[in-house]
């Protein structure tokens, strides 16, 4: 990792854990219209291209205008419609009877509107790192600088999937990842302090280089004192903004990062778990043991066994 640009680290974080975007479908829809999606253990993010409409989570309705984005980070069941009223078509029997078209009518002869539906899924099962700090769902308005801000990004998305070219699951897939990643900056620039978690420290330099350093070398005994020396800081001013921003303490954060490292090497290699163990900073294969159930909620052998089945 290069420590020399902390505030890359949101990067890093997403390649390592291989957080990648997928596509639904691009859909013309005319009303009325409804799709309705089921739970899910990925996150869902829906594009408004042209057009309205509206999403209902729970009982909650929220209507959509041209250029909006919506993210779901919890994958909760949703629908989305041209009204609140119109019936919704299930999601699975609309993507079985569409077949192999890239683009689908849905709906009546009324009023147009044009939708992209995508997800982001990733190798560990749970919650994703930088998923688990947002809320519930994610609005960006279609009028607001950070929606515009990604239109570009959207245009391509939308002539990529419509052209259908060679490689065109790989462009899609790179284009989704951007537009999480300015989803992702617009989100935490738009929370008060301390209200981002660790993504909003990012911001912060001091604190971006103490969080660097730790992503740097998980399985080294980092004390406040030396991550604060490293961060042009004192250890009283690190360890207050860091727990202010952050939302925990450094080694509370150390000991997660150790264990989502963990888990990568779990999946990926087939090292015994005292070598995993030592890797990420523990003398002792049971205290590894005992910190991971905590945190993965299962023993590491069972999440090997599970990841990989």
């Amino acid at each position: 990792m290069d420590v020399s640009r902390p505030s890359d680290l949101l990067g890093q974080i997403l390649e390592r854990t291989r957080l990648r975007g997928r596509l639904y479908c691009r859909t013309v829809a005319r009303a009325p219209w409804g799709l309705r999606f089921p739970p899910t253990a990925v996150a869902t993010l829906h594009l408004v291209a042209s057009g309205s409409g509206y999403l209902t989570q729970g009982r909650e309705v929220i209507a959509l205008g041209p250029g909006d984005v919506v993210l779901l980070p919890r994958g909760e069941g949703h629908a989305v419609a041209d009204s609140p009223r119109s019936p919704k078509v299930p999601l699975e029997q609309w993507l079985a009877d569409r077949g192999e078209e890239p683009t689908h009518l849905l709906g009546g002869t009324g009023a147009e509107s044009r939708f992209l539906c995508g997800f982001f899924a990733f190798d560990e099962p749970g919650a994703h790192p930088v998923l688990r700090l947002l809320p519930s769902r994610v609005h960006l308005r279609g009028d607001s600088e950070a929606a515009r801000a990604m239109s570009p990004t959207v245009a391509l998305l939308e002539r990529e999937h419509e052209r259908a070219e060679r490689g065109v699951s790989v462009v899609v897939s790179r284009l989704l990842d951007v537009l999480l990643v300015q989803v992702l900056r617009a989100w935490a620039d738009a929370q008060p302090p301390g209200g981002a978690g660790w993504l909003g420290a990012l911001g912060d330099r001091t604190l971006a280089s103490a969080l660097g350093w730790m992503h740097s070398e998980p399985g080294r005994d980092w004390s406040v004192d030396e991550l604060a020396r490293r961060s042009g800081t004192s250890r009283a001013t690190l360890a207050r903004r860091f727990a202010a921003e952050v939302g925990m303490a450094p080694h509370a954060y150390l000991t997660r990062l150790r264990m989502q490292e963990a888990a990568v090497q779990l999946r990926e290699s087939d090292d015994g778990l005292a070598a995993i163990a030592a890797r990420v900073g523990y003398d002792s294969e049971f205290a590894f043991n005992r910190a991971f159930r905590r945190l993965m909620g299962v023993p590491p052998g069972l999440y090997r066994r599970q990841a990989r089945s």
